[in-house]
């Protein structure tokens, strides 16, 4: 799986347990494990991550609990990260907040860091 540079350090201490991806259908299997890579192609990875849950979820029915699993102290703060990351996903232009968005939520664990 890729993830940004920024959230490297989020994973392997723990603080990062979950990431939301908009995908039109689930690449990813519950209790499968997956290399975690900041490059798509490369073959290096900074730790494997076993998926513990897989789920769909509209933007707008996070919590801040659910913020907190992505690695951030509240869910304002995740927002203003996804619109840097995705954009609003309909209008990249305005940068708002598509809560209406539904996309998939991968909950996870480390398996071993490097």
């Amino acid at each position: 799986m890729l993830f940004k540079k920024e959230h490297k350090d989020m994973i392997l201490n723990g603080t990062k347990t979950a990431t939301r991806r908009d995908w039109k259908k689930p690449m990813v299997k519950v209790g499968n494990i997956y290399k975690a890579k900041l490059k798509m192609l490369s073959k290096e990875y900074f730790a494997k991550i076993k998926v513990i849950k897989l789920y769909k979820q509209k933007l707008y029915d996070m919590t801040n609990e659910d913020a907190k699993k992505e690695g951030y102290s509240n869910l304002k703060e995740f927002e203003k990260v996804w619109i840097e990351i995705n954009g609003d996903c309909n209008n990249q232009l305005t940068g708002n907040w598509n809560g209406n968005l539904v996309v998939y939520v991968i909950e996870f664990e480390v398996i071993n860091g490097i």
